[in-house]
């Protein structure tokens, strides 16, 4: 008995004995090496992932990286769909501020082309008074013949010069600009403007035109070039 209990005594040292003199340094020994190469910038889960044992407890780069990139990927579409809204936005703004540009050109030039129309109507009544004065003091004769056929004359000639102010205006303008204008003009104010236009700007105005609007045009401008060319026959 005494020997089996010295036997017994003898393996609990031992197995104490490289418990605390091997195992336990040995446990201490890696953990502060792990701790000093994590901090050093070392990937240590390659490495424990070898392991059998403790692969189990480290986990995957791949099951993080699953797990990750739902996350990854939503937050990847919010800042694209933020960033295409900001754009929208910045294109309706750009948009809203040339419609504003535009429509205080066309009122502008608008303006502008009333003016030259009450002048060219001041001037003919003017000139109309001035030949009826100055008819007035020839013969009754003279003055009945010359009132019924200057008068008329005059007002007719700064028609015209009205006409190729208007019309020199919308030969400088930009042809959607006039295009647009032209759109707000009743259809006889609108014909009588592009009657004074050279071939190729009224070629452009038209082109910008809506395709109604063009069509109604086109088809009174060849009316009237058809009703001159049989007037001349």
């Amino acid at each position: 008995m005494p020997k089996k209990e010295k036997t017994k005594e003898s393996g609990g040292g031992k197995f104490q004995w490289i418990l605390f003199i091997v195992i336990i340094p040995l446990i201490v020994l890696v953990i502060v090496t792990g701790t000093i190469l994590y901090m050093a910038g070392f990937d240590l889960k390659k490495p424990l992932q070898n392991i059998p044992v403790i692969s189990s407890l480290v986990g995957s780069d791949d099951t993080s990286k699953t797990s990750s990139s739902p996350n990854d990927q939503s937050d990847a579409e919010l800042k694209e769909l933020k960033k295409t809204i900001k754009e929208q936005k910045n294109e309706l703004e750009i948009a809203q501020k040339d419609l504003k540009t535009s429509d205080e050109e066309i009122k502008r030039l608008n303006q502008k082309i009333n003016s030259l129309e009450k002048t060219s109507e001041n001037d003919a009544k003017n000139t109309s008074a001035n030949d009826s004065s100055s008819n007035n003091s020839s013969s009754n004769n003279t003055s009945d013949n010359n009132s019924a056929g200057t008068s008329p004359d005059a007002a007719a000639s700064s028609n015209q010069q009205t006409k190729g102010k208007v019309a020199s205006i919308y030969e400088s303008m930009d042809p959607g600009k006039s295009a647009k204008i032209l759109s707000e003009l009743s259809d006889k104010e609108a014909l009588k403007i592009l009657e004074e236009l050279s071939k190729n700007k009224l070629t452009d105005i038209l082109a910008k035109l809506t395709p109604q609007k063009a069509a109604t045009f086109t088809k009174e401008l060849a009316k009237k070039e058809e009703s001159e060319n049989g007037g001349g026959q």
